[in-house]
């Protein structure tokens, strides 16, 4: 999953302090001292930078490697029988489509999407892109993988992820495509989730982490069992913008991946 600055999980400060003379003297004036800004470390999917390398990269970043709840990860071929179920309440959502500097997103107002799973609220806030797809399933890649991030009124953050496989364009899509394909205007446009959604809600559940530097963990994963399509142009267009932004997948552990269900209302 790639993420922009409000994923990640720490926040830079600048304090001034302001010097001032004995009581008997004229007060002098003194120039503030600032605190030098730290930038956040350069990461990347290749080289020196890449996910082997994250974890050296920053000491926010220690979880890519000691984690032991990471994402993404290899799931089964067949999606096991559903014991839980999600409810999608959806309606359009509208953002602006930008490149985070490691993938096309769209960030959204919180108000496009709810997801209900084990009765906590989630609010859609992004999605993006990952070309070629960070899960895969019995060791195949997909040829692209979408994921839209949700948080509950606490923080929590739940991603559902949607496998793509080359074939017919999607109509649902297309807005996004459009905007990937000349992002320097950071278009703002309206995607109907509804319609993004695959057929069947059949889904993979299981407990992972961000895919991306800081690689937070207790993030809550739903990736859908059945993949949409989007046509070969549309693939090369996320591609074109940033192609191989997929971290290698992670060991699985003592982790248990379970089967859900899942049923969408359409509110708008």
């Amino acid at each position: 999953m790639s993420a922009r600055s409000w994923l990640t999980a720490s926040a830079l400060t600048v304090a001034a302090v302001t010097l001032v003379g004995c009581a008997q003297a004229a007060p002098a004036e003194t120039a503030p001292t600032e605190r030098p800004v730290t930038e956040p470390a350069h990461w990347s999917y290749d080289g020196d930078s890449g996910p082997e390398s994250w974890a050296g990269l920053d000491d926010a970043f220690q979880a890519c490697e000691a984690g032991t709840d990471q994402s993404p990860i290899d799931l089964p071929a067949a999606v096991p029988a559903p014991s839980t179920s999600i409810e999608l309440s959806a309606e359009e959502a509208e953002g602006d489509v930008f490149d985070s500097g490691h993938a096309v997103e769209i960030e959204t107002d919180g108000e496009g999407e709810i997801l209900t799973f084990a009765d906590d609220d989630y609010s859609l806030q992004q999605l993006h892109a990952h070309v070629p797809s960070e899960h895969t399933v019995a060791g195949q890649p997909a040829a692209a993988e979408l994921h839209l991030v949700h948080a509950d009124a606490d923080g929590n953050l739940l991603v559902l992820g949607i496998l793509v496989t080359e074939g017919a364009a999607s109509d649902a899509l297309t807005p996004f495509i459009e905007a990937a394909s000349h992002l320097a205007d950071e278009d703002e446009v309206t995607l109907d989730v509804a319609a993004v959604l695959p057929a069947s809600l059949e889904n993979y559940e299981y407990s992972g982490s961000l895919t991306t530097p800081p690689c937070t963990e207790d993030v809550q994963w739903v990736v859908m069992g059945t993949p949409i399509s989007m046509s070969a142009e549309q693939i090369d267009t996320l591609a074109g913008a940033h192609d191989h932004n997929a971290r290698p997948t992670q060991p699985l552990g003592d982790r248990t991946v379970v089967g859900g269900a899942g049923e969408v209302e359409i509110t708008g």
